[in-house]
């Protein structure tokens, strides 16, 4: 049994196989904030997570200064993120006078018929819940359509995505980290019957998405997902798109976040004889999933890296105290699986 672990690095290599260059790409964390806030504005957490940090009093777009900062190695999104997620429930105060641009406030567009903008007035949507949507949902979504959609054609074909699907067999596990549906798209193609979990139905392959998916949907009570073609939009009566994001964050915890929770359980006592790690990069901050990787390998036959970066496979064999078979590209990998 094999469990395959995927990473913004997959979604990265088969951008590039589509002839697009890696800053044009699908995110990574390194260029996260840059490829999702162009037409979003996190304001005021934004200046109020820079004034935290002693970056305060810039007079000019945050989201410059930000950029700035990153590259910098002052600070990156997964510190932004933290500090939203624990000053979530606080009401910073917005100017209505000098909004910046891309500020969105108390609206959620999707479910036909309900594109009402409120502005203090009524019941304020969330500055975490249009995060989510308008910061995280739609750039991803558009991405994936801008990047591997052609119109009167429909999506191009995912090679890369399917020459790592080809390995798996039923009951194999695919836990993807992506917010996008690339792989599950790929086994579409290649004609694969799979299914998310937690649904529990033996002898097919099962997709574990503990971040959420374009293609997710909940409500208070359950959540569920759609055909992975379906990118969020627009909402399914009932339910909300992009809700379920747990977004890379520092100090994250699965407890936190009941439908991550939910699906990460369900898979984690499992024992597969193979591990794949493609295009995953192995951070401290991934407290709850360093320690799936460790209860998965333990009794491994095989354990396989795929990254351009030769330290994840160091990180990996470090992690697992194992041996590890590291392969710079999915086409050296191939040569090695046939």
């Amino acid at each position: 049994m094999r469990h395959l672990i995927i990473g913004a690095g997959a979604s990265l290599a088969e951008s590039i196989n589509a002839g697009y260059s890696i800053e044009d790409g699908m995110p990574l964390i390194s260029n996260f904030a840059r490829k999702t806030w162009g037409n979003y504005n996190p304001h005021p957490y934004l200046e109020e997570f820079l004034n935290s940090i002693g970056q305060g009093g810039f007079g000019r777009d945050a989201r410059d200064l930000f950029y700035e900062l990153e590259s910098s190695g002052v600070t990156n999104v997964e510190h932004f993120f933290e500090f939203v997620w624990r000053n979530r429930n606080q009401n910073f105060p917005v100017r209505p006078d000098s909004l910046p641009s891309g500020y969105i406030h108390g609206l959620r567009l999707g479910e036909a018929g309900s594109n009402t903008v409120t502005f203090n007035s009524g019941p304020v949507v969330s500055f975490w819940e249009n995060m989510l949507y308008h910061g995280i949902g739609h750039p991803m979504a558009f991405a994936m359509l801008e990047i591997f959609h052609e119109n009167g054609k429909g999506w191009k074909d995912l090679c890369v995505s399917k020459t790592v699907a080809g390995c798996l067999r039923n009951n194999d596990l695919v836990l993807n980290l992506n917010y996008d549906t690339i792989f599950e798209i790929a086994l579409s193609q290649l004609g694969v019957d799979f299914q998310y979990v937690p649904n529990k139905k033996t002898g097919k392959i099962r997709v574990c998405k503990p971040h959420g998916s374009l293609n997710m949907v909940a409500n208070d009570s359950l959540f569920t997902f759609g055909q992975p073609e379906w990118l969020g939009t627009p909402e399914t009566k009932g339910f909300k798109s992009f809700s379920g994001f747990v977004p890379p964050r520092l100090n994250k915890s699965y407890e936190q976040h009941q439908i991550a929770k939910t699906i990460i359980n369900s898979v984690i006592s499992r024992r597969p004889n193979i591990l794949t790690f493609w295009g995953v990069g192995l951070t401290k901050s991934d407290i709850d999933l360093l320690h799936l990787y460790k209860n998965w390998g333990q009794k491994c036959k095989s354990i396989e890296v795929i990254n351009v970066d030769k330290g994840v496979a160091c990180a990996v064999r470090e992690l697992l105290d194992a041996d590890v078979s590291y392969f710079t590209s999915v086409e050296e990998w191939e040569k090695k699986n046939t």
